[in-house]
């Protein structure tokens, strides 16, 4: 299966209101779930990619396609440190780590855990300590 296949077929089902679509083809599986509008929004982080929002918080941005896998018990208004792993992004069955660039607080989680997450998809804003 080609992705474009693959995008139309996950369009079409998304303009037909389904919330989930899993699709096998061979040893390939898939499975693509949208959040639902009542879920809340959680703060994400990922220490790969950061852009500078203001002088003192960045949005750290997810550096691949994939499945976010939050930290446990990560939530906003904690203090993080660098290196320290905000969660995982699952890609293609591997596990690549998340972690913060920065010491600071992390100030958003802008996305909810086993979401499926885009290239450059904002996850987290944080905040640098003065």
């Amino acid at each position: 299966m080609e992705l474009s296949d693959l995008d139309r077929l996950v369009e079409k089902y998304a303009r037909q209101g389904y919330q989930q679509i899993r699709v096998k083809a061979g040893d390939l599986e898939i499975e693509v779930t949208k959040p639902s509008g009542n879920e809340a929004a959680r703060p994400v982080a990922t220490a790969d990619q950061v852009s500078a929002t203001d002088e003192n918080t960045e949005t750290i941005t997810s550096p691949m396609v994939g499945v976010v896998h939050l930290a446990q018990g990560l939530e906003a208004g904690q203090t993080v440190t660098k290196g320290q792993e905000l969660g995982q992004i699952e890609s293609m069955k591997l596990f690549n780590p998340l972690t913060s660039p920065m010491d600071g607080t992390l100030a958003t989680v802008l996305v909810a855990d086993n979401a499926t997450v885009e290239y450059e998809q904002p996850l987290f804003e944080m905040r640098r300590d003065r």
